[in-house]
């Protein structure tokens, strides 16, 4: 379902920040196995900051998953609807569906982040609306990426 245009260009960046973020999750995890176990000291952060950036990731994914339709059928829906107005219908539920679905997470996700915002993290000091600031974050980029792949087509 991506393709071009505003969902092609959401979809590449979300995949492209994503992939640096999993390179950085897996260098930071690797140094943390490496200190705890090689130094004898475990990093403060050796929990929070992965999570972090795994939060993120993970939402940053749900973009690209939400623009190119692989989050509910993961191509077995041709398979399974034969009639071409029935897979239509269903993929267009699908969608509205999902519209309703990032529009309340966006809502509750910015509801929480702003609750939780003025706590500070452990380890970090970070702000503890930092970490599910991912959630409407994702949510809003993931409909504008959904909303752009259906009308660009």
């Amino acid at each position: 379902m991506s393709g071009h245009g505003l969902s092609g260009a959401l979809d590449g960046a979300a995949r492209a920040v994503g992939g640096i973020g999993v390179a950085v999750l897996a260098a930071t995890v690797t140094w943390v196995v490496f200190s705890r176990y090689a130094l004898g000291i475990t990093p403060r952060w050796s929990e929070e900051l992965p999570r972090l950036i795994l939060i993120w990731v993970t939402w940053l994914g749900v973009v690209s998953a939400f623009i190119r339709g692989s989050h509910f059928e993961a191509g077995i829906l041709p398979f399974v609807m034969r009639s071409p107005a029935a897979l239509r219908a269903a993929r267009m539920t699908a969608r509205l569906a999902s519209a309703a679905f990032l529009v309340l997470l966006a809502v509750t996700g910015w509801q929480i982040t702003l609750f939780t915002w003025d706590h500070a993290s452990t380890a970090l000091g970070l702000p503890g609306g930092l970490f599910y600031a991912a959630l409407p974050v994702g949510a809003v980029a993931s409909l504008v990426g959904l909303i752009a792949a259906e009308f660009g087509k």
